[in-house]
């Protein structure tokens, strides 16, 4: 690496989509909580009720987080074809990303970063694809997906013996490829211009938000009501891509007003050091939560603890980005992807 210190502007960031990250780590924890109890030692059994966080929060958030993930490699890739930068730069990036991650997934299991790596390094063969034309793929993808789960529920939930070779290989092939749908599926809408064309049509963005959210809200109620297993399995399925979509829209329209967005701004520098506050969310879970099973109430510490990381980061986030450029491993990773350093404080 480079011992000049080269500085490269740090482009404009799009607001809203550091808003839409710092949204889906708060998911994203509230999902692995669980999780991180069990690698402590907790029976599942042993924790509360957490049918509202199946139902609202699972694969929602790592569907909004993958999603913005392809936002961003469409985001890297543009600028770079602007000024003519090779892809070199873009490979740097997925490879440091992809190490980062092979380092998380040695301290635990539930990493997304190293598939996002791999996910990332396909979507640069598939870019130069017209965007319409692979946003169909994309959703020809989530519809095969949804028809296999379908097709496969018996063989998994029901007991049911000996499932067909072409649906086993079929289950494998979804499941490898669902990050790569949302990846997909970002980077097409961010190709298509789509989050602008919301803000010059406000009236499309409040018509998909009504009928995305009555739907959501049907779906979900339902899901509550629903006491057998395999409808409300497969309303989970079906519902999910449309509860994705009316979350960010629903952000969105919450940015747009300035009640709203002086709500939601603490997300924007929390959603600017992702990675960091990603990791970090680990480093509670694996390191600071054991500390606290035998001396509080499970129900209590569940939510509390959640609630706790989600304050100390938004507040270290602030005070870090008041001082410095970047968060530590955003920079850590922009370093390596330009194989320059870069000034840290502001």
């Amino acid at each position: 690496m480079s011992g000049t210190t080269v500085h490269l502007p740090q482009q404009n960031r799009i607001v809203e989509i550091d808003m839409l990250r710092g949204f889906a780590l708060m998911g994203i924890f509230l999902v692995n909580i669980t999780n991180f109890f069990q690698t402590a030692g907790v029976s599942s059994t042993l924790l509360p009720d957490a049918d509202w966080i199946n139902i609202l929060l699972t694969g929602k958030f790592y569907a909004i987080f993958s999603l913005l993930f392809g936002v961003g490699a469409a985001i890297f890739l543009n600028r770079a074809k602007e000024k003519g930068k090779p892809y070199r730069y873009y490979i740097r990036r997925m490879v440091a990303l992809g190490v980062i991650g092979w380092l998380h997934s040695m301290i635990w299991g539930g990493d997304v970063l190293l598939a996002y790596a791999l996910v990332g390094l396909v979507l640069l063969a598939l870019h130069k694809i017209p965007a319409k034309r692979l946003f169909f793929i994309s959703i020809t993808l989530h519809l095969t997906g949804i028809l296999v789960n379908f097709l496969s529920y018996d063989y998994l939930y029901g007991g049911k013996p000996d499932i067909p070779v072409v649906l086993d290989v079929m289950l494998l092939i979804t499941s490898l490829t669902s990050f790569l749908t949302y990846f997909v599926e970002g980077f097409t809408l961010m190709n298509m211009n789509v989050l602008e064309k919301l803000k010059k049509q406000p009236a499309l963005h409040r018509g998909l938000l009504v009928v995305l959210g009555s739907l959501s809200v049907v779906s979900i109620v339902a899901q509550f009501l629903i006491t057998v297993h395999k409808p409300g399995h497969m309303l989970l399925i079906v519902s999910q891509p449309v509860i994705v979509v009316f979350y960010i829209l629903l952000l969105l329209a919450i940015v747009k007003n300035q009640r709203g967005q002086a709500l939601v701004r603490p997300l924007e520098l929390y959603g600017k050091m992702a990675m960091s506050n990603y990791l970090g969310q680990t480093m509670v879970g694996i390191f600071i939560l054991p500390l606290f099973i035998h001396h509080v109430p499970h129900g209590l510490l569940l939510y509390g603890i959640c609630i706790a990381t989600f304050i100390l980061q938004i507040i270290i986030s602030n005070i870090w980005l008041a001082k410095f450029r970047f968060g530590p491993v955003e920079w850590i990773w922009r370093c390596f992807t330009y194989w320059r350093f870069f000034p840290l404080q502001k």
